[in-house]
């Protein structure tokens, strides 16, 4: 009768430790900050004009391919998700952002986005059509400017 009382507890234990191990894989796995890096200080902000989503609809003042589009939709205070195709295959993955205020000849500010495979980029936004047209600029490696138009639209079809 002894072993059996003492059977009890220790499966009960066992259980219970073993709840606790399976539940651990549930929590969330962000694994960068959604702000700034150490050192940029207040120098930083989100932009809520730049919530909801977003598709490339020009590269360079040529029209672009549905196969060849991407989207981005900013949920907020630095969170989001980009969309992009890879052999015509749909595929996405997390970006974290903020906005700084920029010297640019063209605009006042600027927009620091993260992207999950660990690339960055760091452009030049404004807007127009009332909000909803959405430019990035910026320069490449080899001096090159680039200009992508994006038209804010109602959801990403993925």
């Amino acid at each position: 009768m002894k072993f059996r009382s003492f059977l009890f507890p220790l499966i009960s234990a066992l259980m219970a430790g073993g709840s606790s191990i399976v539940l651990t894989g549930c929590v969330d796995d962000d694994y960068w900050p959604y702000s700034p890096p150490p050192g940029w200080g207040a120098n930083y902000f989100y932009d809520s004009r730049l919530d909801g989503s977003w598709e490339l609809v020009q590269a360079n003042s040529s029209p672009v391919d549905p196969y060849d589009t991407n989207y981005m939709d900013f949920y907020g205070d630095g969170h989001g998700r980009y969309y992009y195709y890879r052999n015509s295959h749909p595929y996405s993955e997390e970006m974290a952002y903020f906005c700084q205020r920029s010297r640019s000849t063209t605009t006042n500010y600027q927009i620091n986005i993260q992207y999950e495979d660990g690339t960055g980029s760091t452009m030049a936004y404004w807007f127009t059509d009332g909000g909803n047209t959405l430019w990035l600029q910026w320069q490449t490696g080899n001096g090159r400017v680039m200009t992508y138009l994006y038209d804010r639209v109602s959801y990403i079809p993925w």
